[in-house]
């Protein structure tokens, strides 16, 4: 009994001050956000200070708006053709973001819809963002088919 006391201070200390992984309110997830690679639904992106207007990016607010500099074609890029082999045309869209869980959001773009879907933020800095759709079970296991033939993992 005098042994368990100070145990379960000790725990109840230790798990109290831990620090959360919630990359949903990270302060660094609410900035401007400029994309550098798209490979198989995964989105890498790095900071950058202002909207280039030629460049697709995404810029978070904290107040659950989101500003995309998203493509005019109604498949935005998530067609590899349309990045980078082909420009074009950026358009700037506002959207709604939302936190789904601690290291997943939501976000949905009214006129737009090519990055409308629920993501995982896989990596989180600074200076660097990465982005992975989600897709409902039975998309997922389509396309996990279609990696296996085609030899590509994440």
């Amino acid at each position: 009994m005098k042994k368990l006391i100070p145990f379960l201070l000790l725990l109840f200390f230790a798990v109290g001050f831990m620090k959360s992984q919630d990359r949903t309110s990270n302060p660094f997830l609410l900035q401007t956000w400029k994309l550098t690679n798209l490979d198989n639904y995964i989105y890498t992106y790095e900071k950058q200070n202002i909207f280039n207007a030629k460049t697709p990016g995404l810029k978070f607010s904290k107040n659950g708006k989101i500003i995309g500099n998203l493509s005019k074609s109604a498949n935005g890029y998530d067609l590899k053709e349309d990045f980078p082999g082909k420009i074009s045309k950026m358009e700037r869209y506002i959207g709604n973001w939302k936190k789904v869980s601690d290291t997943t959001i939501a976000i949905v773009f009214s006129s737009n819809n090519s990055m409308d879907g629920t993501f995982v933020i896989s990596r989180l800095t600074e200076s660097g963002l990465k982005l992975r759709k989600i897709f409902s079970a039975d998309v997922e296991k389509k396309l996990d088919s279609i990696r296996r033939t085609k030899s590509i993992s994440y």
